[in-house]
C-alpha cells in the first residue's frame, strides 16, 4: 500500500512537471511581461537616498553631588530634601521614542534645507509637503479628488508648521508632514553594544545628510541636558547656600570688627566674653561659607562630569547610490510572482475546472 501511494504521488508530481512544461510559452510570456512590468514600476518610483549617523553614546548611572550636602544644609539651616542620587533613567531603547515624538519633529520642521543642484532653497515643511516627486499612478489616483474638493471648495489653506509641538490644533496636511517625516527618519539600537545607527532617506541627497547630521546633534544635546539635570539641579541650590553662606558671615564679619573697635581698650570681662562669642559666631560661619564654597565647585565640575560624550562613529555624508527602488530585487519579485501566479492557474484550471466541466 505504502509502494502505491508513493507511486501515485510521484506520477502527480510528475504529471504536474510535465503540465508546466507544455504551458511553458505562456509561462515564459508572463514572466517577461512582468520583468517588463517591473522595469516600468522601479522607474516610476522616486529614487531615495539614505544618510547613516553611528554613534556610540556613554551609558552611565546617575549620582547625587556629595553626600556631605546634606550635611553642609544642616549647618547652614536649610534641608535638601529628596535631592539624593539615583539611576539614570534615560536608556538608549528610548531614543527612538525620543527622536519619533511630535515636539522633536516639529522643531525640525522650520530647518531651512537646500537640495544638492541649489535650485530649491525652503523650510523642511514646504519640502515634504510641496516638492516631493510622486509615482505617475498616484497621481491619476489623486486627481478626481482634488477636482472634487475644487469644486465644493473644501481645500485646506496651508499653514506654517508649528515649531514646538504645543500647539495642537494641527492641519489634516501638517499631521500628515509629521507622519511622513517620521517615517523617514529611522533610529536602530543594537541591545548588544548601545550602538546608535540614525538612518535618514530623502528624495534628495544633500537635504537627507543635513537632516541627519542636525537629528544627531539635537538627540546628543536632549541626552546631555537630560542627563545633567540632576547636577544642574543640586548646583544651582548649592549656589544658593554659598550665597546665604557668604552673607552670614560678611554680616559676622561686620558684627565683630565693629564690636572691636566700639570698645578698644576696655579691660572688662563681660566685653571680653562678648567679643569673644563674637569672634566665634564669625569663625563658624566662615567654616561654614569655605566649606560650600569648596562644595560649590565640585558640583561645578558635576555638572561637566555628568554630560554625557556621544562618540560619533560615522557621520552623515552625503550618499551617492539611491537607497530605493531597489530594481533588481523588485525585478526578481515581479518575475517570481508571474511564474507562480501563472503556474497555480495553469494547475487549477487543469485539475479542478477542467474536471469539472467535463
Amino acid at each position: 500500500m505504502t509502494e502505491n501511494k508513493n507511486e501515485h504521488k510521484d506520477i502527480d508530481i510528475v504529471g504536474l512537471i510535465l503540465l508546466l512544461w507544455n504551458k511553458r510559452k505562456r509561462i515564459i510570456t508572463n514572466c517577461f511581461i512582468g520583468g517588463v512590468l517591473s522595469i516600468i514600476v522601479a522607474f516610476s518610483i522616486p529614487k531615495e537616498y539614505t544618510s547613516t549617523v553611528v554613534m556610540a553614546p556613554e551609558f552611565s548611572s546617575g549620582s547625587s553631588v556629595s553626600g556631605g550636602l546634606g550635611a553642609l544644609a544642616s549647618m547652614a539651616g536649610f534641608n535638601l530634601g529628596g535631592i539624593s542620587g539615583g539611576e539614570d533613567a534615560l536608556y538608549p531603547e528610548l531614543y527612538p521614542k525620543i527622536v519619533s515624538s511630535t515636539p522633536f519633529l516639529c522643531d525640525l520642521m522650520s530647518l531651512q534645507v537646500e537640495t544638492k543642484d541649489g535650485d530649491l532653497s525652503t523650510t523642511l515643511y514646504d519640502y515634504l509637503t510641496k516638492h516631493q516627486k510622486k509615482t505617475w499612478w498616484s497621481k491619476i489616483i489623486k486627481a478626481p479628488i482634488k477636482m472634487v474638493k475644487r469644486m465644493i471648495g473644501s481645500e485646506v489653506v496651508d499653514t506654517v508648521m508649528p515649531t514646538n509641538g504645543a500647539d495642537m490644533n494641527m492641519t489634516r496636511k501638517q499631521y500628515l508632514a509629521l507622519q511622513s517625516l517620521n517615517d523617514k527618519i529611522a533610529v536602530i539600537v543594537d541591545k548588544g553594544n548601545f550602538v546608535i545607527t540614525l538612518n535618514v532617506t530623502m528624495q534628495d541627497q544633500q537635504i537627507a545628510a543635513y537632516i541627519a547630521s542636525v537629528v544627531s546633534d539635537r538627540l546628543q544635546e536632549y541626552i546631555g541636558t537630560y542627563r545633567s539635570a540632576k547636577a544642574r539641579k543640586d548646583l544651582a541650590y548649592t549656589e544658593t547656600l554659598y550665597r546665604e553662606a557668604q552673607e552670614k558671615y560678611y554680616a559676622a564679619q561686620r558684627a565683630y570688627a565693629t564690636y572691636v573697635d566700639q570698645h578698644q581698650g576696655v579691660v572688662k570681662m563681660q566685653y571680653q566674653i562678648e567679643q569673644n562669642r563674637l569672634q566665634n559666631e564669625q569663625d563658624l560661619a566662615f567654616n561654614v561659607y569655605n566649606q560650600i564654597a569648596q562644595q560649590l565647585e565640585m558640583a561645578r565640575a558635576k555638572v561637566s562630569e555628568s554630560t554625557p560624550v556621544c562618540v560619533v562613529m560615522q557621520p552623515a555624508i552625503m550618499p551617492i547610490k539611491a537607497s530605493s527602488p531597489k530594481k533588481m530585487m523588485m525585478g526578481l519579485l515581479y518575475v517570481f510572482l508571474a511564474f507562480f501566479g501563472t503556474a497555480a492557474w495553469i494547475i487549477v484550471k487543469d485539475r479542478i475546472i477542467d474536471n469539472r466541466i467535463a
